[in-house]
């Protein structure tokens, strides 16, 4: 879609941007434009100042904190300083990561009518809006829920709809999906495609996993890890064009793109530069290619692995919150050496079910086994001595003021010697990218940053068990690639590691078993290999098959398809 002759809706000049804890703005010197029904993806680094640009374009820094600002942002030729507060918010919206941050209300049809009473709707007008706005977004049965019981993709679509009511000329997503099952993602970002489609506003995507979104996109920045724009261009030409340059910046390609440089050792037709699923695997039926090889890493050779045996296991578990049963009769073992891999919708249980491994949460019923010894038996202390949990929200792990010191909490704890602590400190600052932060606020780093630290608070020393929920989550490419070379380096020394996530590719490339929860308890264990053969279990937990299968096979189906054709026209 040409966007050129649209007219300007936001300009961006010489803007920069920090805040005042900052030696040093984090946003440096942007000038970029965003036209009437433009879309543009915005990708860069854990780090970088996406989260906070996205908060400068709708007038909330630096206005809501304590920021500083040099440069202009322009709205339909208004600097953004000169609306009334709150005036700008109905002309440029934002959904966040987190929906819930979001909310005031505590039903669905109280919570839109909130937003519909701020700009002053009259109250004969209310009922219509939030039932077309309700049946836009396919929430139509759920007015009447309260909020917190429906699933992680329902919430978004709550919040989606409350910012569209305000009808905005331009709409910020900040990881929107983030946080969803692969099914909802990709069902919030066609219905978000359709609805742009049908309202013909603009669009600002801030995204780490992109290859879903291309199809809609005209135009790509990409910000460096200093904070200035380092590429502006087409999808095309920023992704097939500029590779190399964006994986030395740490940022995520698209797997439809890498994918093509890969077959090709990085020479592409400029004619012919796919960007979309349908057209990778058009692109491979006539380039001849074959099926995309499995990535499966070897399993760990370590002969300490292989003696050690089972380490952890819960037998007939049951777990709750308050009253609310959540997981029954829960059998799962864990072996020394062995990375697995817990999936599900949104709301399955598999937080609850991490947290009950862990320690942290007492089940109803059942018993548990933590190195032969019963979970009753052992000290917390001792616990997390031999055991490490990285929680699903980093903020819930940090404890001190620095980031150097909650590196080196565990470690004092444990008596390791000074000198020992600072060499581990310093090792770990470097390793996860945080030897700039190092007297830094916990609270003030990005997201990516927070996942990262939370990690490295668990990688001091060698735990025999580490549990993870979304370990890869907000991160930018290289730094998933070397947080999964690191879980394998403890995975090869014996430690046994557990994992939720959402990134079917992650579980395809390194799980050597998956649990699927569902239906409160585990309706699924085995091989990664033999899950993707079970559409049934897939579809049901709101799981997506990972990106090398899904190409497999539909790349086997035109193929099949094309000998179909060929056989039917010599008869």
């Amino acid at each position: 879609m040409s966007i050129k002759h649209h007219k300007r809706l936001l300009s961006v000049e010489n803007f920069s941007f920090g805040y005042d804890s900052d030696k040093d703005h984090i946003l440096k010197n942007l000038s970029f434009t965003i036209h009437q029904q433009e879309t543009i993806l915005l990708i860069g680094p854990s780090g970088s100042g996406k989260s906070s640009l996205s908060l400068c374009l709708n007038g909330l820094y630096p206005e809501g904190i304590e920021g500083n600002a040099r440069g202009d942002i322009f709205y339909n030729g208004t600097a953004l300083s000169h609306f009334k507060k709150g005036e700008i918010n109905q002309e440029i919206g934002v959904v966040f990561q987190d929906p819930e941050s979001q909310f005031c209300m505590v039903t669905v049809e109280n919570e839109l009518a909130f937003t519909l009473e701020n700009i002053k709707t009259p109250r004969e007008e209310m009922s219509g809006k939030i039932d077309d706005i309700l049946h836009a977004v396919g929430l139509t049965e759920e007015k009447h829920r309260p909020i917190h019981e429906l699933s992680g993709g329902k919430k978004q679509k709550v919040a989606l709809a409350s910012v569209l009511l305000l009808n905005p000329k331009l709409l910020i997503l900040d990881e929107p999906t983030a946080n969803l099952d692969p099914a909802s993602r990709f069902e919030l970002i066609e219905l978000i495609y359709s609805l742009k489609k049908e309202r013909k506003f603009s669009l600002f995507i801030i995204e780490h996993q992109l290859d879903d979104y291309l199809h809609m996109v005209d135009r790509v920045i990409a910000l460096s890890r200093n904070g200035n724009i380092l590429l502006e261009g087409t999808p095309e030409d920023v992704f097939y064009n500029e590779a190399d340059l964006l994986k030395a910046e740490g940022v995520h390609l698209p797997r439809i793109v890498e994918t093509v440089l890969d077959l090709h050792d990085g020479k592409v037709d400029e004619t012919n530069r796919p960007l979309s699923e349908t057209s990778l695997v058009a692109w491979m039926d006539a380039t001849g290619e074959t099926m995309i090889p499995s990535r499966k890493n070897s399993p760990p050779s370590d002969q300490r692995a292989n003696e050690l045996g089972e380490v952890l296991s819960l037998n007939h578990v049951s777990l709750a919150r308050g009253k609310q049963s959540i997981l029954k009769e829960m059998n799962l073992s864990l072996s020394s050496g062995e990375l697995i891999a817990i999936v599900g919708k949104n709301g399955a249980g598999k937080s609850t079910l991490l947290q009950g491994m862990s320690g942290l949460l007492k089940p109803k019923s059942g018993s548990r086994l933590l190195l032969n010894k019963k979970y009753e038996a052992w000290s917390e202390r001792e616990m997390r001595q031999v055991m490490g949990y990285v929680f699903q929200n980093p903020e819930h792990q940090l404890i001190t003021d620095t980031v150097y010191d909650e590196l080196a909490f565990g470690m004092k704890l444990n008596g390791v010697d000074q000198d020992q602590i600072e060499h581990n400190v310093t090792r770990l600052l470097q390793r996860f990218h945080l030897t700039a932060h190092k007297w830094s606020n916990p609270f003030a780093l990005s997201g990516g940053q927070k996942r990262r630290l939370s990690v490295a608070t668990m990688l001091a020393e060698t735990p025999r068990v580490l549990l993870f929920d979304e370990p890869t989550f907000g991160q930018d490419a290289q730094t998933t690639a070397e947080l999964m070379n690191m879980i394998q380096t403890f995975q090869h020394q014996g430690t046994a590691i557990v994992f939720v996530t959402h990134d079917m590719d992650l579980v395809d490339a390194y799980c050597e078993r998956v649990y699927v929860v569902g239906d409160g308890t585990v309706v699924f264990n085995g091989q990664p290999d033999e899950l993707w053969e079970r559409p049934d279990i897939v579809q049901e937990a709101k799981l997506r098959l990972p990106f090398r299968v899904r190409i497999n096979q539909l790349l086997e189906n035109t193929k099949q398809q094309g000998a179909e054709r060929a056989h039917a026209n010599i008869h």
